[in-house]
């Protein structure tokens, strides 16, 4: 395993999550220019390859960009303007390592790992030492469930570039590995590290107050989140966040709040279904008929602009037991290419909605195979397997999901508390008050 690496050198160079550190050119331009400072920097690189429509290096940077502003907006229509800037530069001079790493950024954005994976490796034929390409090879085996691969990637990147860039990422998988500990350290080296842009730390604080909310530690997340507020107030990330862990807190007006200031900023399906549960719970059911309408119509959206993939669409159904069938569909097309844990969970989930228990408890236990620390995955084991007439299991399941986080979804939970219950389990007074 890989998993003992990842352990930055002490020298630290500062550069955009995903982007060459060419990119950094644009840093003095925004600082001065008014408005967004992303939008200041697509301004310039657009009047610089304008003047200089020959220079290769001028339509990379406009498609660096462009991905940026993909980045703070989920609008996935920059990825077509990318695209379209990282060709020009490649019209020039097919072996522009800027622009063959600027290609496999726009197609990881859209969940073409296959091709992300092929470009990356383009650039690092012509420049094995390019640190970006080694983040996005490593992002695409993360997507792909190949953990062990994405290790080696990012411990790549790290011994090359430690900076915001290869912390937050080797931070997110060891995470996703089960190694909170250390995903909280270089998460904290991250933000102290700063990257080029405020949207680059304000996602770094998100993760982190991701973390602590995995953990049911409430109170640090919110911390975490006020803080990153004051720097980057309308940053969708830290809204969305913060929409979780005031509903955790049963603040459902200040969860509507930030869910809503989330959606208008950058409208997302797993956001957006969210606050339609909120407004469920309170009662506002033709609220809630609104955002769960604004699903679908993402997803449209999504797939217009080129972006593969169906697992939030799916999981969406399995939660709400609409198009279970569809759903199931859904879930499998998306494992054939993308076989992590979520994707996995949300299979399990679907298979488990539609009947077919024995699938069910395979996916489930993939899931589960890295032991990250999600108490909905714990959760749908315990669904699974009491349905499947394994009390002593589904007990277990239900009890460490609780145990772990007993606030993790303001339907699942005290539905988990519930199952618990009738299958003859007490839970812990704190964890089942926390839920109810």
């Amino acid at each position: 395993m890989f998993k003992k690496f990842l352990v930055p050198s002490m020298s630290l160079w500062f550069a955009l999550a995903g982007v060459s550190a060419r990119a950094q050119t644009l840093r003095a331009d925004k600082m001065i220019a008014p408005g967004s400072p992303t939008d200041a920097a697509i301004k310039k690189a657009s009047e610089i390859a304008a003047a200089s429509p020959k220079s290769e290096r001028a339509w990379s940077a406009l498609g660096d960009a462009y991905m940026q502003k993909a980045r703070e907006t989920a609008d996935a229509s920059y990825y077509t303007r990318a695209e379209g800037a990282y060709r020009r530069a490649l019209a020039l001079n097919d072996k522009s390592v800027d622009a063959l790493a600027g290609m496999a950024w726009v197609n990881g954005g859209r969940h073409e790992f296959e091709a992300s994976i092929d470009w990356a490796r383009k650039a690092l034929a012509i420049d094995p030492k390019l640190e970006a390409a080694y983040g996005l090879l490593g992002d695409a085996a993360l997507e792909m469930g190949d953990y062990d691969e994405a290790f080696d990637q990012y411990q790549k990147m790290l011994d090359s570039r430690p900076d915001l860039s290869s912390y937050g990422r080797s931070a997110h998988l060891l995470q996703v590995t089960g190694d909170t500990r250390r995903a909280t350290w270089l998460l904290a080296k991250a933000i102290s590290t700063g990257g080029q842009f405020a949207e680059n730390t304000a996602w770094c604080r998100a993760q982190l107050a991701l973390v602590y909310f995995s953990q049911g530690a409430y109170v640090p997340a919110q911390q975490v989140l006020d803080q990153g507020l004051k720097l980057a107030p309308n940053d969708f990330h830290l809204l969305a966040v913060q929409g979780r862990v005031k509903a955790a807190m049963k603040d459902y007006d200040g969860a509507i709040e930030s869910y809503k200031r989330a959606s208008e900023i950058a409208p997302q399906q797993d956001v957006v279904a969210a606050l339609g549960d909120i407004y469920t719970l309170t009662g506002k059911a033709e609220e809630a008929k609104q955002q769960y309408a604004l699903v679908e119509s993402i997803a449209r959206i999504n797939k217009a602009n080129g972006v593969r993939g169906d697992m939030l669409t799916a999981r969406f159904y399995a939660d709400h037991d609409i198009h279970l069938p569809e759903a199931l569909a859904m879930a499998e097309e998306e494992y054939k290419t993308r076989k992590n844990v979520y994707v996995a969970d949300t299979l399990a989930w679907c298979y488990f909605k539609n009947g077919r228990l024995e699938e069910a408890r395979k996916y489930i236990r993939l899931a589960l195979k890295q032991n990250t620390p999600e108490a909905l995955f714990r959760f749908h084991k315990g669904m699974i397997y009491a349905k499947a007439g394994d009390r002593v299991t589904a007990q277990q399941a239900l009890y460490e999901a609780m145990s772990l986080n007993p606030r993790f979804d303001p339907v699942f939970a005290p539905l988990a508390v519930q199952t618990m219950e009738q299958l003859g389990s007490t839970p812990a007074n704190g964890v089942a008050m926390a839920a109810k």
